[in-house]
């Protein structure tokens, strides 16, 4: 009988020293409710992810690159057509091949429909609207417009997740994403197709920041790692999605619509899965919270909480927060600004990166079908690198290490070496590179979540994902720099501000491995590690 009744006793219930019960639970923070809810069922958790979150999170690699596979710009599919292209081909002293280039195209300033006739196997909105040598500058719009769309969301939803929920706000960005894809298959000529990807971007990457925040506040303390890497599998994930539609669908618009339509189902998961605890224990609904725990608790199979266990505490912090008391909060605590502005420069420098290489690899290969599953490829080893590093190293060490190896990989892309006849040593370096940006990209991101408190968590990493935003928008109009400088100029530029970056986080940020997530800026400073708290025990 005394069994039965201690085994289905709820969790954070204390004994007096007689044995009897306290009628106050024991006080838990968010980090610790959650632990306790989880448990230690790592294989539960991982299958709560695939279930809620980790399939939507895919849809945003393929609207991000959509335009790389249905507005490619055929260089190399044309024919002749008008007395003045023939003689030029008639007085071309290498093989045919070599003669339909960019090069003859560009140089000769022959015009379609008139000099030459497109001979593409698949359809591109590139040929449709006439896109090519002087307008070409008019591709990399639409891969950089989606970008200004993302650097607006970002801004103008940098408070509206504290203010209406992780939830909601990132549905409704969701929503906004897949209309404007469906416009897109849709659009009649280039000027609606780049409004078009402002409203995808400002939509899917809102969505983005919402869904990492939602998901991280689900995660305990010892899986942040793993949720981080998961995640960020969906990316390379998504890409080869993407690649094997566009292989498969040769129309543009056919394969826009599919995506659109994916991205709908996929969405569907989100729908079920409950509004983040830690944001409603902030907006003072302790009571709902719970009741979302103890959910959680039966399909953790772990006992249930009791009432009032949380620290009240937190809450109260948190009632009298807008945006700006949260901007005050940045003069008020220092070392919450010189992380801010450090993440902020990081992000930065890693969307420069990243883009500049993700809509630039027409330009170091020539299949790019070939050149964008390789860079994938890279991406999923990127996942696997950084969740090894950071279970052996920690954060800190590891986002110095991975921004040394940008660094490297960039000045030995600097010789140009041909490997093969299609193959060159810039290209290897390049796709090695992906590797060390992609685990930067994973360990920025879980970086600024565990460096930034849950009363301003949404702010931050909307403002950090904003700035680079800027960056990805001028990524893609680097592969127009290939065009009129030297490489090497770009890529010391990419060197450089690497090794900048590894020394600017040996100085300038904490190590958060092991550290609670803080509630609120107040607690940024003399937080204590989870395993120093354990030994006080």
């Amino acid at each position: 009988m005394n069994d039965k009744t201690e085994e289905s006793k709820p969790l954070s219930m204390k004994e007096d020293d007689e044995g009897s019960e306290n009628l106050s639970p024991e006080k838990l923070s968010m980090d610790e409710l959650v632990d306790r809810t989880v448990g230690t069922s790592t294989g539960r958790y991982v299958g709560f992810l695939f279930l809620m979150f980790l399939v939507s999170k895919s849809t945003a690699s393929m609207m991000c690159y959509l335009p790389v596979f249905t507005g490619y710009i055929p260089y190399t599919d044309w024919e002749c057509s008008s007395e003045q292209c023939f003689s030029l081909l008639q007085n071309h002293t290498g093989e045919n091949n070599t003669f339909y280039t960019r090069d003859t195209m560009c140089t000769n300033k022959l015009k379609a429909d008139v000099d030459f006739i497109w001979t593409p196997k698949r359809s591109s909105y590139a040929v449709d609207f006439g896109i090519y040598c002087g307008t070409e500058s008019q591709n990399s719009n639409v891969n950089s417009f989606y970008f200004i769309g993302g650097f607006v969301g970002l801004i103008g939803s940098s408070t509206l997740y504290e203010m209406f929920g992780r939830k909601k706000v990132t549905l409704a960005a969701g929503l906004i994403a897949v209309s404007a894809t469906i416009g897109m298959a849709f659009a009649g000529n280039i000027q609606t197709l780049c409004g078009l990807r402002i409203m995808q971007g400002l939509g899917m990457l809102s969505f983005v920041t919402g869904h990492y925040v939602w998901v991280m506040e689900f995660t305990p303390l010892r899986l942040r790692n793993l949720s981080n890497t998961l995640l960020s599998i969906t990316w390379p994930s998504g890409t080869g999605i993407l690649i094997f539609i566009s292989y498969m669908v040769t129309n543009w618009r056919y394969n826009i619509g599919i995506i659109a339509i994916i991205s709908i189902l996929f969405y569907i998961q989100l729908l079920i899965c409950p509004e983040s605890p830690r944001f409603l224990v902030y907006k003072d609904k302790e009571e709902q919270a719970l009741k979302i725990l103890n959910k959680m608790a039966k399909f953790y199979n772990t006992p249930p909480l009791q009432s009032n266990v949380l620290q009240r505490e937190v809450e109260q912090k948190g009632k009298s927060e807008g945006l700006l008391k949260q901007m005050k909060d940045f003069i008020i605590y220092p070392v919450m600004l010189r992380r801010t502005l450090f993440l902020m420069i990081c992000w930065f420098m890693v969307s420069l990166f990243y883009y500049g290489l993700s809509f630039g690899w027409h330009k170091m290969g020539k299949n790019i079908m070939a050149s964008q599953g390789f860079a994938c490829i890279s991406e999923v080893v990127a996942c696997t690198t950084s969740f090894a590093l950071i279970g052996a190293t920690g954060r800190k060490k590891t986002q110095m290490l991975v921004c040394l190896g940008i660094a490297i990989c960039f000045g030995i892309a600097m010789i140009d070496v041909p490997l093969s006849s299609t193959w060159h040593l810039r290209q290897v370096a390049c796709l090695i590179a992906i590797i060390f940006i992609g685990a930067e990209f994973i360990t920025v991101f879980l970086y600024t979540v565990e460096l930034s408190p849950t009363s301003h968590r949404g702010m931050i990493l909307s403002s950090c994902s904003g700035v680079a935003r800027i960056g990805s928008f001028l990524g893609p109009y680097l592969s127009l720099l290939y065009n009129v400088l030297d490489r090497r100029i770009v890529l010391a530029i990419f060197a450089g501000s690497a090794v900048l970056a590894a020394v600017g986080t040996w100085f300038l940020l904490e190590d958060t491995t092991g550290v609670e997530i803080p509630e609120t800026p107040a607690d940024l400073q003399g937080v204590k590690r989870l395993r120093e708290e354990d030994e006080d025990i």
